[in-house]
C-alpha cells in the first residue's frame, strides 16, 4: 500500500472508532438524539474506509508483505474494537426500546380502562 493511501484509512478507521465510542456513550446515557447524528457520521466513515480498502487491495500485489499484514493486522484490531462497542451499543438500543413498548403498553392499558368511566354521569 502507498504510506499515505495507508496511512490515511488508518485515520479514517480510528476516526470511525472514535465516533462509536462517542455513540457508546451517548446510549449509555440515553441521549439518542445525539446518537443518531453520530451514528451518521460514523457510517460515512466507515463508507469512505471500504472505499479507500478496496482501492488499496487492488494495489497490494507490488507490496512488502511484512508492511502489509502489520497494517491489515492494525486495520483488524480497529474493526474488532469498533465490533466489540457495536454489541454494547445494541444491548443498550434493544433495552430502551423493550422500555418504550411497556411504556405504550402501560398507556393502552390506562386509556383503555378510562374509557369504561362515564365523567359526565356523578350519582
Amino acid at each position: 500500500m502507498k504510506n499515505q493511501s495507508k496511512d490515511t484509512l488508518l485515520e479514517v478507521l480510528t476516526k470511525a472508532y472514535e465516533l462509536t465510542r462517542e455513540a457508546l456513550n451517548c446510549a449509555q446515557t440515553a441521549d439518542f438524539e445525539q446518537l443518531h447524528q453520530i451514528l451518521d457520521n460514523r457510517e460515512r466513515a466507515i463508507s469512505i474506509a471500504q472505499t479507500m480498502s478496496e482501492r488499496l487491495t487492488l494495489e497490494q500485489r507490488n507490496l512488502d508483505p511484512t508492511d502489509l499484514a502489520r497494517t491489515n493486522n492494525q486495520m483488524s484490531q480497529i474493526i474488532s474494537n469498533i465490533s466489540s462497542m457495536d454489541e454494547v451499543i445494541t444491548t443498550y438500543l434493544q433495552q430502551e426500546r423493550e422500555k418504550t413498548q411497556v411504556e405504550i403498553a402501560k398507556t393502552f392499558k390506562n386509556k383503555e380502562s378510562f374509557k369504561g368511566y362515564n365523567l359526565n354521569k356523578i350519582d
